[in-house]
C-alpha cells in the first residue's frame, strides 16, 4: 500500500467525474480518478448513450413504416431487436474506449475501485471490500451519481419489474408493458417499445405527464401519444405490484367511489418514478457536510461546507442532466484553480426529451413566470407552417413557445415540442448568457429551410407579428 498525493482526487467517473479530471490534468493538476465500475458512468452505460441509440434504431423504424408517404416503397418490415440490442452494445463499447484514451492521453491516474473518504484531504482505495490503497489530495470532488429509485413496497426482481438500468440489458420486446412514471424516462421508453409495437400503458401520479414542461407542452404531447395508441392515465397512482408469469397492479385514479378496486396487467413493470443520490459513503457523514434536503449543498462553484471539497453532478441535486454534470465539473476545477468562470444559473439549463417528437425547454415555463410576478408576453409559432418540419412530416401539433418579460423583452423560458427541437436549444441559453432579448433573436439571421426558423418566427409573434402564418 502506497500513500500516493495528488493535487485532486474525483470518486466517481460519471460525465462530471471524467470530465473534472480531463480539465484539471489539463491545467497541470496532478489527479485521480476513482471509479468502482466503468469510466463514463451511468450515463454512457446505463442512460443516456443507450437509451438514445436504441430509441433511434425505433425512429428508423418507425420511419421505414410510413415510407409511403415519401415515395418509397419497402417490402416486408421486421425488427431484429438482438441487433438493435448489439448495436447499442457497440456504441456504448466505442464510447468507453473513447474516454479512457481521453483518460489515459491526459495522463490521469484512474484507479478501478471504489473510493472512501477518510478525511477531506485522504481517500481510501477498496476492491473487493478491502483496503489496497490509500491516497493524500489537496481537494477532493464528490462525484458519485445517482440510481434508480425503487418504493419499498414494490416487489423489485430485475425480470418481471424492472429500472430503466435492467430494461436496457433485455434482448427482447414485451408484448405489453406498464410504466410507472410519466417524467422524461418513462415518456422516452414508452415512445421506445411503442414504435416497436409494444402495448405500453404509462401512470403519472400528477395531472399530466413531464410534470416539470410547460403545460401546453405536456398537453400537446399527451395528445400525440393517445393517437399512437400509448394509454396514459394521469393523476393515478401505484398501490401494488403481484408478480406471477407477469405483473397485476392495483391502481387508484380517485376515481373508486364504490370501493371497486381498479386493476391492470402486463408482461412486466418498468419503474421510472425518479433517482436517488449515490450517497452511501459513510465517511460523507463523518465529515458533517451540509445537505439540502437528500442532496448535497454546495455554493455557486460546487464547493461543500469543508473548504477544499466540492460536490458536482447529480448528488447536488435537479436536473439530473449529464450536461448539467459536466458543466458542474467544469465549474469546479476552473474554481480550485484560480481561472475566470462563468457562474450557471441553473434555470439557464436546456432539458430534452427524445421522444417522437421530442420535447425540448430552457428557463422558466408560463406557470412559473407569473407566480413569480412577472407580466409575461408569449410568443408561439407551429411547425405546420415551418417548411423543413412539412417536409419532414413531422409537423402535426408541433410548436415552439417563447416566454418573455413584457417590458424589456427578456426571455424567460423557451418551450419546444417538434422534430430535433434539442439541437438548437443551446442557442437559447447563450442567447441568456449575453443578455439577449427577444427583439435580438427576432435580428438573427436563421438558414431557410431550417427547422430552428420556428423560434424565429415565434420571436417575431411578441415583437410584431409573424411573417409565416
Amino acid at each position: 500500500m502506497s500513500n500516493t498525493a495528488f493535487d485532486l482526487a474525483i470518486i466517481g467517473g460519471g460525465p462530471a467525474g471524467y470530465v473534472a479530471a480531463i480539465k484539471a490534468a489539463q491545467s497541470g493538476l496532478k489527479t485521480a480518478l476513482i471509479e468502482k465500475e466503468k469510466v463514463g458512468g451511468i450515463c454512457l452505460h446505463k442512460g443516456c448513450i443507450p437509451t438514445k441509440t436504441l430509441l433511434y434504431s425505433a425512429e428508423l423504424y418507425r420511419k421505414f413504416a410510413n415510407a409511403g408517404e415519401y415515395g418509397i416503397i419497402t417490402g416486408s418490415l421486421n425488427v431484429d431487436y438482438p441487433l438493435i440490442h448489439r448495436r447499442k452494445e457497440y456504441v456504448v463499447k466505442r464510447l468507453f474506449q473513447g474516454v479512457q484514451s481521453l483518460l489515459k492521453k491526459n495522463n490521469v491516474d484512474v484507479f478501478s475501485a471504489e473510493g472512501r473518504i477518510i478525511s477531506n484531504q485522504e481517500v481510501s482505495i477498496v476492491s473487493d471490500s478491502i483496503e489496497t490503497n490509500r491516497i493524500k489530495a489537496k481537494n477532493v470532488i464528490l462525484a458519485t451519481g445517482s440510481v434508480p429509485f425503487i418504493p419499498k413496497n414494490i416487489p423489485y426482481d430485475k425480470k418481471y419489474v424492472l429500472t430503466s438500468d435492467d430494461i436496457l440489458m433485455r434482448e427482447e420486446i414485451p408484448k405489453s408493458m406498464i410504466i410507472a412514471g410519466g417524467g422524461a424516462v418513462g415518456i422516452e421508453f414508452a415512445c421506445l417499445f411503442n414504435a416497436l409495437g409494444t402495448k405500453v400503458t404509462v401512470l403519472e401520479f400528477l395531472e399530466n405527464i413531464l410534470p416539470s414542461e410547460d403545460r401546453e407542452i405536456s398537453e400537446a404531447l399527451e395528445k400525440l401519444l393517445i393517437r399512437r395508441g400509448i394509454n396514459i392515465l394521469p393523476k393515478t397512482s401505484l398501490e401494488k405490484v403481484v408478480v406471477e408469469n407477469g405483473i397485476t397492479i392495483e391502481i387508484n385514479n380517485g376515481k373508486d367511489i364504490a370501493g371497486n378496486k381498479e386493476f391492470l396487467s402486463a408482461d412486466l413493470l418498468l419503474l421510472a418514478v425518479g433517482r436517488r443520490p449515490l450517497l452511501d459513503d459513510p465517511g460523507i457523514k463523518e465529515l458533517a457536510l451540509n445537505f439540502d434536503g437528500k442532496y448535497l449543498q454546495t455554493n455557486e462553484v460546487m464547493e461543500t461546507s469543508q473548504s477544499g471539497m466540492y460536490a458536482i453532478g447529480d448528488i447536488t441535486g435537479p436536473p439530473l442532466l449529464a450536461h448539467k454534470a459536466i458543466n458542474d465539473g467544469i465549474l469546479s476545477v476552473t474554481h480550485l484553480t484560480g481561472k475566470d468562470m462563468h457562474i450557471t444559473n441553473r434555470k439557464n439549463i436546456p432539458r430534452v426529451v427524445y421522444g417522437f417528437p421530442q420535447v425540448a425547454s430552457i428557463g422558466l415555463t408560463q406557470k412559473e413566470a407569473e407566480e413569480m410576478g412577472y407580466k409575461v408576453k408569449i410568443g408561439k409559432f407551429p411547425f405546420a407552417a415551418n417548411s423543413m418540419a412539412i417536409i419532414e412530416g413531422e409537423s402535426l401539433d408541433c410548436f415552439v413557445k417563447i416566454v418573455s418579460e413584457e417590458k424589456y423583452g427578456e426571455v424567460l423560458g423557451v418551450h419546444a415540442i417538434g422534430p430535433h427541437v434539442g439541437e438548437w436549444m443551446w442557442g437559447v441559453s447563450l442567447n441568456s448568457i449575453l443578455e439577449g432579448t427577444v427583439q435580438e433573436i427576432s435580428n438573427a439571421i436563421f438558414p431557410h429551410p431550417t427547422l430552428s426558423e420556428a423560434l424565429f418566427e415565434a420571436a417575431h409573434s411578441i415583437v410584431d407579428k409573424p411573417i409565416h402564418n
